[in-house]
């Protein structure tokens, strides 16, 4: 699913909640977040979410878009593995409808989700990342790190990924 695509989807979505005079509220990670707000051109499989507002009405609606649309149920879900906790002051509207307001992680928080998370498949986003937030050294993606998720120590793969895209 391609930005063109999650933005119709989430319009159904927005529509079918304002027809039942409902809203709703979702704080985007991961692929979502990419294909949102930092890259235009990112397609992913996994729309990853955390929903702050409106959570019955919401799921039934992703449901219906589902089935409108022949979607997995889960093509907005909350099965995200690192979801900072805290509100992320510098994450910002990428849909913003009366009914639905999408909002995307800040790419400070991006960041350190991804490298947290540090899958093969994370390295490209990982990259794109650095080169919004201007990083070209391990110690200000550490730094970020650890602002992020102060009590978790990031694994060893981490540390490779981290040091692959900083010296190279």
């Amino acid at each position: 699913m391609n930005r063109d695509d999650f933005n119709a989807a989430l319009t159904d979505v927005a529509e079918i909640l304002g027809r039942r005079r409902a809203s709703a509220r979702v704080y985007i990670v991961g692929g979502a977040a990419m294909a949102l707000a930092y890259d235009s051109d990112h397609c992913t499989r996994d729309r990853d979410g955390l929903i702050t507002d409106g959570y019955a009405e919401l799921t039934e609606a992703v449901h219906e878009v589902a089935r409108r649309r022949g979607l997995p149920f889960s093509w907005l879900n909350e099965q995200a593995s690192y979801i900072p906790r805290g509100e992320d002051r510098r994450g910002w509207a990428v849909f913003d409808h009366p009914a639905l307001r999408v909002i995307a992680a800040s790419p400070e928080r991006m960041l350190a989700m991804k490298v947290m998370s540090a899958r093969s498949a994370d390295i490209g986003d990982i990259r794109t990342l650095l080169g919004i937030l201007g990083f070209t050294a391990a110690g200000e993606v550490w730094e970020t790190v650890a602002k992020v998720f102060p009590d978790e120590p990031p694994p060893e793969r981490s540390r490779e990924i981290v040091r692959l895209l900083t010296e190279g």
